[in-house]
């Protein structure tokens, strides 16, 4: 039998036969390094720029290692737009690579997303039955994207049908006339065997935490062997939302729907014991009580004065002065008796309702109808549980957390943030399996300090590897003149932001203009770039779209469609944007996206980091900003003919001390101009500019 790295070495042999190849010695590196550390269980950093092609770096040795020795392999990324990339378009090529090394069926290849991304054939068919036949017929993963190809229909048509047809966050299981055809289940079951896993940071977070509370340890995934964290810079952000936890009035009305639910799927086992009548007031005695704690969350609402934190831990972090400044003002006994009172009605509840299985159990003996309904009660009533318990440690938060009360519209809503990472996911993910973090942007300062120290994540070998593209003949960095543009720092300090607004949308249009239009303007905030917006003067020929609270992905197509528009966008167009060829120019970084200590978990981590007697700014903000600057520069080059300008409108760069650093991070080779037409033309794009 082969050995894997010789596996590896046929499959890029066979990849450089294919038609269009363009040869990447770092990719072929890159999987070699891969192939060794699902070997040995090595723990791994490796940035690997954009253009390397790290996606099907990673397939090649995860397929080979499944060939030579059946181990399995989770490739986690964090969208699912680029799981689906990987299901779709780069598994079938890599398996393709490896077509004669296995009999079909013997190597198992399985994608898992979240519950919620699939279709429910049960809420299809109580919401709109004439579209179970070509979904059955058409769907194959049945997850959001296939749905809104299969059915025809206005988009916002599409996204009302969806939100009553996705699948519950719990759900009957094998009580469920579907169950058998039930696509997230399907998914699931091949996911615990399969040898490649193609998945999202959330679903690695959900599976810890499953593994984690079970009796035999074992998550979502099943007993995999090696953990790829691809876009790992994001995983620290898809960490922090999965063990994050709110109560909301919503979300106590959705424990009333699930209690709803759970009384429907056993009402039969209740019939059978004849015990209907008892089996209906518990539930109608669950559901008053969580409408009493909906109520009193309303009261609350009315009655709180100043949004804020409520309490966090370590306990010496509430006498930082900022801490003081952004505590909740009024009610706070107000929201630990709703926060007790879930928490008391969520565990009587479940106990009442484990003592009536066990009753009926002992009046009908044991059967297969039985042995379902304790497992569909566990399902409800693990979902139940979390929510209860996470109710108790609003006030008793563990670890470095905090917790605090915030709006939802004019309700008030509890949350309990962590701000410390690096312990829980050392807990959770990285003393689990061994594992590599894989980004294109994963390092500051030519190093992982910053991504060790906030994640906790150790390594027992690191690479940079080097970019592939010619940053030096293909690439322009443009800085403005000082003065052209003011501070924004001392424009919001002294009222003066309009002016500020003006400056920039002279400096933006001028950009546009130089360029023909191919011009992404990343803003930090949706106030900025809408102030901007009101002072750009440009012709017709040269719209500007802007992007709206919904629908990013759409006005991105649009974007790409008109060669001569530009794009005014925010933070989820600073990374995973991709507009290749000459549908983009010129990246403009509005400002450096410096974290504002504004909302509560901002504000008590950078308490509790000068409370460590850290430099908050340096360990943490600037950093982050750097990261950030390095994610939106790299929009612009993305294949090995593309050609442009990365421009930098802060005047900070200039003038602050930070300014130096956040260059360094960008590509060192390239030339840097304080003029845009210097700079157009240097790097040719004159022939692209409109003669206007």
């Amino acid at each position: 039998m082969s050995t894997v790295s010789g596996l590896i070495e046929k499959a890029f042999a066979r990849l450089s036969e294919l038609p269009g190849f363009v040869e990447r010695p770092d990719q072929q590196q890159l999987s070699m390094l891969l192939g060794d550390f699902i070997e040995g269980d090595t723990r791994g950093a490796i940035e690997a720029p954009t253009g390397l092609g790290k996606s099907l770096a990673s397939l090649i040795p995860a397929i080979a290692h499944a060939i030579h020795g059946g181990k399995r392999t989770v490739i986690a990324t964090y969208t699912n737009v680029l799981a689906e990339q990987y299901w779709r378009k780069d598994l079938p090529l890599a398996l393709s690579l490896f077509e004669d090394e296995f009999h079909p069926g013997e190597l198992k290849t399985a994608f898992q997303i979240g519950r919620t991304r699939y279709v429910c054939l049960s809420a299809v068919e109580d919401n709109a039955p004439d579209l179970v036949l070509p979904i059955r017929a058409q769907a194959k993963l049945g997850i959001e994207t296939e749905f809104r190809s299969i059915i025809p229909g206005p988009t916002r048509q599409l996204t009302q049908l969806w939100q009553k047809v996705a699948a519950p966050p719990v759900c009957p299981g094998r009580l469920c006339p579907h169950y058998h055809d039930c696509y997230y289940y399907k998914g699931r079951k091949q996911a615990e065997k399969a040898h490649v896993v193609i998945t999202n940071h959330s679903v690695v977070i959900q599976d810890a935490l499953v593994a984690q509370s079970a009796d035999d340890g074992m998550g979502m995934l099943g007993d995999y062997d090696y953990l790829i964290l691809d876009e790992a810079h994001d995983f620290p952000q898809a960490a922090l939302n999965g063990l994050e936890f709110e109560l909301s009035g919503p979300r106590i009305g959705m424990l009333i729907g699930i209690s709803a639910r759970l009384e429907h799927s056993l009402m039969s086992l209740a019939q059978m014991a004849g015990d209907e009548e008892r089996w209906r007031k518990l539930c109608h005695k669950f559901k008053e009580g969580m409408e009493a704690c909906q109520r009193a969350l309303v009261a609350y609402s009315l009655d709180l004065g100043q949004p804020g934190i409520l309490t966090l831990t370590p306990n010496e972090v509430l006498e930082h002065p900022q801490v003081k400044l952004h505590q909740a003002k009024g009610g706070v006994e107000a929201a630990k008796d709703v926060a007790q009172a879930v928490t008391r009605e969520t565990e009587g509840y479940a106990r009442a309702v484990d003592q009536c299985i066990d009753v009926w159990k002992n009046m009908t003996g044991p059967s297969e109808q039985v042995k379902l309904a304790q497992e569909t009660a566990r399902h409800y009533l693990q979902y139940i549980r979390e929510i209860g318990f996470g109710a108790s440690l609003l006030f008793e938060p563990r670890g470095v957390a905090v917790s605090y009360v915030g709006r939802n519209g004019p309700d008030a809503m509890l949350r309990q943030d962590l701000i410390g990472l690096a312990e829980p996911l050392k807990e959770l993910i990285w003393n689990r399996k061994p594992f590599t973090c894989l980004s294109a942007t994963l390092a500051t300062d030519g190093n992982f300090e910053y991504f060790r120290r906030t994640t906790g994540a150790e390594f027992d070998y690191e690479e940079i590897l080097p970019s592939p593209f010619d940053h030096a003949t293909n690439a322009a960095l443009y800085i403005p003149k000082q003065g052209r543009i003011p501070d924004p720092t001392i424009a919001r300090r002294e009222g003066t932001e309009e002016l500020y607004y003006q400056a920039l949308a002279t400096e933006l249009g001028q950009l546009i203009r130089a360029c023909g239009g191919r011009t992404l303007a990343l803003f930090h905030s949706r106030k900025e770039m809408e102030g901007v917006l009101r002072h750009i003067n440009l012709p017709p020929e040269l719209p500007v779209m802007l992007q709206g609270k919904f629908g990013a992905g759409a006005v991105g197509e649009k974007f790409k469609e008109n060669i001569n528009a530009s794009l005014f966008a925010l933070r989820s167009f600073w990374t995973g944007f991709d507009a290749p060829g000459e549908t983009l120019s010129c990246v403009a970084l509005v400002r450096v996206p410096f974290e504002v200590p504004i909302d509560p978990p901002q504000v008590a981590r950078l308490a509790w980091m000068q409370t460590l007697g850290m430099d908050a700014f340096g360990g943490h903000t600037l950093p982050l900003a750097k990261m950030m600057m390095r994610q939106g520069a790299g929009r612009l080059i993305r294949r090995a003919e593309d050609k442009g300008i990365i421009a930098l409108l802060d005047p900070r760069l200039k003038s602050k001390r930070y300014g130096e650093e956040i260059i360094a991070n960008l590509p060192s080779e390239m030339r840097q101009f304080d003029d845009i037409y210097d700079a157009v033309g240097w790097i040719g794009l004159e022939g692209k500019t409109l003669n206007l």
